[in-house]
């Protein structure tokens, strides 16, 4: 998975945590619903202008939108993106219990 299809799913799972639809999403940042479409789908590259709009509107930093993740699994690509940011929203004591409990799951999985 290239990265253009990598952003694009971590835009599409932090709009769906959003409940906003491709429309919706399509007006904040002033751009057309098929250009929003495209972007998820990872056919098209954003630029920065459009990177830049699309994190005030998702209300989550540019390096979120384009941080590398190492896989080719759409799934963990989009399940890390709802972590983070459902991360986020935790007060520092829960943030801090939610990653013991993630470090925990990590130690002990099936290798």
């Amino acid at each position: 998975m290239d990265a253009k299809h990598r952003v694009g799913l971590r835009i599409r799972a932090i709009r769906k945590r959003r409940n906003l639809s491709q429309d919706a999403l399509a007006e904040l940042i002033d751009r057309s619903s098929e250009a929003v479409s495209n972007l998820e789908r990872g056919l098209s590259t954003p630029s920065f202008d459009t990177l830049e709009a699309l994190s005030v509107a998702l209300g989550v930093p540019i390096s979120e939108l384009v941080a590398e993740a190492q896989t080719e699994n759409k799934a963990r690509v989009e399940n890390l993106a709802r972590m983070a940011d459902a991360a986020r929203d935790l007060d520092d004591q829960t943030l801090a219990t939610a990653t013991e409990i993630v470090e925990v799951l990590a130690k002990n999985r099936p290798r």
